[in-house]
């Protein structure tokens, strides 16, 4: 019997012993965790994601040029006017596809209205027309395009011809408009033009006189002779005394009428030059100084001195331009490397063959860089915002109002909103009721809201309906308790910072050139969260904290 005790004695000896051991492995590795984990992970990551960037560079052919989405603009003609049963009649140009401009997707909404399209010389114009036809009326035009941004060189021993064939004449001749032999536009010619017939000395001096002129905004038509004595212009005062010009040095040239595309609404179409140079017609516009080159955003509508609309008297006509820019995908691209699993377009093809928007793919992708840039902002510089992510999200629903009319609708539904708080919260309302009749005023604010954006044409604020409706009324209760707790200088100081950062996020999560390398290579997620552990262990300073601890530091 006491042979088997000590028997049982060591074997508990030896379990102590192997238990021990294994205490003490756990916690060497537990202390090895958690001083080298995260340095562990963030290289493992990091190898991890250079590895995949290089694969897809050195072997699959990734370049700059083919991984960059393609720039495309959405545009949205909006006429409306007003019809009494008369026969109504409407034209304008339209966009039509060359070598440089693609024009797709075209879409016409006009009800009762007929519609026809006619290719002119001039350009392509699109006819509404209809009979007995009353009340307030709306055509909806809209069409995707896509240009290209060219950059002519000009010759520096190239000459003015001595002729012209035939087809030239209308392009060297003097119209009602375009004075050639004004005397105001000889005595300005021999004043700034120097004796040569070399086109790059001619055409350069023209440009530099006419682009020192004042520019103005469009107040009508102003012809050439009027846009040299008051020495200021619009686009098209100018662009005619260009036109003047470069035809009195025997120059053939017209006018181009066009859009400048740039995200928002707008009434303002836009006029610059064309010179006919060495078998090519040249752009030239002398009020943006562009000399010898035409920007990606310029849409070809017409050509020649022509008005843009086109309709019956007496309808109280009204147009808007609204014009969305985004991203599409690089097709040669998907093309070549379609089948690869590592294609980073798959996602992006995957989301339009269920038809899911192309939009909320990018919003998705582009949300993390979103979250990390309030983690800057909160963990580093300092700053206090409401919510940990709202920032972010808002910026997403920034993306439709634009970041002006954005923060207005957000200040606007917090503000409202957060009025109606305090009487719930002096009534003693219980939270979750509370909170259900905050989430009813912003709705009711949002639709408000959109419904005058809608009336007063302010497209852009009619999309604040896409806020996040759930996040913004726990913002609202936020705001109105941190203004009950702390005051409202607080509060007003807490909102002041939320809408910096709102900004910043708005400017990254809306940049081309980040959208396009997180669609290239997704695996940037992977930085991403080695940057979060790396700000995770932050300990230092906050930058907003070293004027409040300056007289610490600088004791030290």
């Amino acid at each position: 019997m006491w042979q088997n005790f000590r028997v049982r004695l060591q074997r508990l000896d030896f379990l102590g012993q192997e238990l021990f051991k294994q205490d003490i492995f756990l916690i060497g590795t537990t202390m090895i965790f958690r001083k080298y984990g995260i340095v562990i992970t963030t290289v493992c990551l990091s190898l991890i994601t250079v590895g995949l960037a290089s694969y897809k560079v050195f072997f699959l052919g990734y370049t700059f040029s083919s991984i960059i989405p393609q720039v495309e603009y959405n545009v949205d003609i909006l006429m409306s006017f007003q019809a009494f049963g008369e026969p109504i009649t409407v034209k304008t140009y339209l966009p039509i596809s060359d070598s440089r401009q693609t024009i797709g997707k075209e879409v016409n909404n006009s009800g009762r209205l007929s519609y026809e399209l006619i290719t002119e010389e001039r350009g392509r114009v699109g006819g509404w027309s209809g009979e007995d036809i009353k009340g307030k009326q709306q055509i909806i035009y809209s069409f995707s395009a896509q240009a290209e941004h060219i950059v002519y060189q000009i010759q520096e021993d190239l000459t003015i011809p001595e002729l012209y064939s035939e087809g030239f004449r209308e392009h060297l001749s003097s119209t009602s408009v375009i004075q050639v032999n004004h005397p105001v536009i000889s005595e300005i010619y021999r004043e700034t033009v120097p004796q040569t017939k070399n086109i790059a000395e001619i055409l350069r001096a023209i440009f530099d006189y006419v682009y020192s002129l004042k520019p103005m905004p469009f107040k009508g038509l102003t012809d050439a002779v009027t846009a040299a004595r008051l020495e200021e212009a619009s686009c098209n005062g100018k662009s005619r005394l260009f036109v003047a010009l470069a035809r009195r040095a025997n120059i053939p040239s017209r006018l181009v009428g066009g859009l400048i595309l740039e995200s928002g609404t707008k009434r303002t179409s836009h006029q610059w030059v064309e010179g006919y140079i060495n078998g090519y017609w040249v752009p030239f516009d002398a009020l943006n100084n562009h000399f010898a080159e035409i920007p990606e955003n310029y849409l070809t509508l017409y050509y020649g001195d022509e008005v843009l609309f086109k309709h019956s008297p007496d309808i109280n006509f009204d147009y808007t331009f609204k014009i969305r820019k985004h991203l599409t995908s690089h097709t040669g691209f998907m093309t070549e490397l379609g089948a690869h699993p590592l294609n980073a377009y798959n996602v992006w093809t995957a989301f339009s063959q269920i038809g899911i928007p192309i939009s909320l793919l990018k919003i998705i992708i582009m949300l993390p860089l979103g979250a990390f840039i309030v983690v800057i902002f909160r963990n580093v510089i300092g700053l206090e915002t409401f919510g940990t992510f709202l920032p972010a999200l808002i910026a997403c629903a920034s993306r439709e109002t634009g970041f002006l009319w954005g923060i207005i609708g957000f200040i606007l539904i917090i503000a409202l909103v957060s009025l109606i708080h305090y009487p719930l919260e002096q009534w003693g309302v219980l939270h979750t009721p509370k909170m259900s009749i905050l989430l009813v005023c912003v709705v009711m604010a949002m639709l408000s809201l959109t419904v005058i954006g809608v009336k007063m044409k302010l497209f852009d604020l009619s999309y604040v309906s896409l806020f996040p409706i759930a996040v913004l009324t726990i913002t609202a209760e936020r705001f109105a308790l941190l203004q009950i707790e702390e005051g409202f200088k607080k509060a007003l100081r807490v909102m002041f910072m939320t809408v910096i950062v709102v900004g910043f996020c708005y400017l990254m999560m809306n940049s081309l050139a980040m959208q396009a390398l997180f669609l290239a290579f997704p695996e940037l997620f992977l930085i991403l969260i080695v940057l979060n552990l790396w700000l995770g262990r932050w300990i230092g300073v906050r930058l907003t904290e070293f004027r409040r601890f300056r007289w610490l530091i600088e004791r030290e």
